[in-house]
């Protein structure tokens, strides 16, 4: 496993803060139901949440492919698929079975369309149903890490160099999913924002995409200068992202369904070369806060909906009818600590043991091929 680097994990740990809080807000509608702001301030704190977890990921898978694409390696896209899915699909199904189950509990049938949700098919091109909600943004993280290699392995197949390859594969994804987001968006008008746009995976590949671009240009990014610029440039597309989001109707603008997703990932990644040299001692109590938050944020991601709902029917439904503003003070608080509690014990009795058993898979499979190779000579 590669060195953390602290600054990314400041930024995944205020990715899964943004989201966690978009939740916990809920509580406090309840509460004021007539406040549009605080509505507002929910859905743009998820908003903001998942964009910057794209974002990333875009920068980090980038940076691996990259590696693996310039190095020229025989059979990489299939040692990075077994990486990228032991990663990723064994918790995913552990909380999709979780959510199976609780929905279950409620409603004493099975979700419908639940045999989408293994092949991450139920947004593909379409809204994303009720059940499982937060699952939207893996079906677009999961097509990335399948189709983005695949476009590279055919490019270099057609005798293309691997690194323009890996520029080819980016531009046709952010072209496409930009394009055919501003298509929709304009021939489709009555097309709500979040449901019919943000949460469908083949409108959504281009935020990703920065983070592709990103990881390409990184070494030519040294100057503390350039960094800071880039940094405020970033802020300044942010910025535009927040006036944007607050003053515009999400189901009526036109910016807010095409540019609006751009300019927010293009921020995000501006920022990402500062926080590469960020710095802070990692054994103070904030430093340790930020690494494991960071470290458990994809189990927070995948449990917190599901422990919000609990904590709606269990504890706030059901003693904190009448007095609202108690069961916000308590539930809030509740609903963050078993997040963590939830997350930090999936993260160590199941993720770890199954990253594990990852390494140990690919080392097999290399030696195998090695061994393969050796036989043919």
């Amino acid at each position: 496993m590669t060195e953390r680097n602290y600054g990314l994990d400041v930024l995944r740990a205020v990715a899964i803060l943004l989201v966690l809080a978009s939740h916990a807000i809920f509580f406090i509608i309840q509460a004021i139901p007539e406040s549009n702001i605080i509505k507002l301030i929910s859905y743009f704190c998820g908003f903001w949440g998942v964009e910057l977890f794209f974002v990333l990921s875009g920068f980090l898978i980038g940076t691996i492919i990259k590696k693996l694409v310039v190095a020229n390696s025989r059979y990489w896209i299939f040692s990075f698929w077994i990486r990228r899915w032991f990663r990723t699909l064994p918790c995913y199904f552990l909380f999709l079975l979780l959510n199976v189950l609780w929905f279950y509990y409620l409603s004493g049938a099975l979700p419908k369309g639940l045999y989408y949700y293994p092949i991450f098919s139920q947004n593909l091109a379409w809204a994303h149903p009720d059940f499982f909600p937060e699952a939207w943004s893996l079906s677009v993280e999961e097509y990335f890490y399948l189709v983005f290699p695949l476009i590279i392995t055919i490019l270099i197949r057609c005798k293309i160099k691997p690194e323009n390859s890996y520029l080819y594969s980016g531009a046709f994804l952010l072209i496409f999913s930009t394009a055919l987001r501003f298509y929709y968006a304009f021939v489709e008008p009555s097309l709500v924002w979040d449901a019919d746009i943000r949460k469908v995976v083949v409108f959504r590949f281009d935020s990703l995409m920065s983070g592709i671009y990103l990881s390409w240009f990184i070494d030519h990014i040294h100057s503390a200068n350039l960094k800071k610029n880039l940094f405020l440039l970033g802020l300044s597309a942010l910025s535009v992202s927040m006036v944007a989001y607050f003053s515009l109707d999400h189901d009526r603008s036109y910016f807010l369904k095409t540019i609006e997703f751009s300019i927010t990932a293009i921020g995000f990644a501006l920022i990402i070369p500062c926080m590469l040299d960020f710095r802070l001692a990692k054994k103070n109590i904030v430093g340790v806060f930020f690494k494991k938050t960071a470290l458990w944020s994809y189990s927070i991601y995948l449990s917190n909906f599901l422990l919000y709902t609990l904590t709606q029917k269990f504890i706030f439904s059901e003693y904190f009818s009448e007095n609202k503003w108690d069961g916000v003070l308590l539930c809030i608080p509740v609903l963050i600590f078993s997040c963590y509690l939830v997350s930090a014990t999936v993260y160590r009795a199941y993720e770890l043991p199954v990253m594990n058993l990852r390494e140990h898979i690919v080392t097999w499979i290399s030696y195998r091929i090695k061994a393969t190779d050796r036989c043919k000579v």
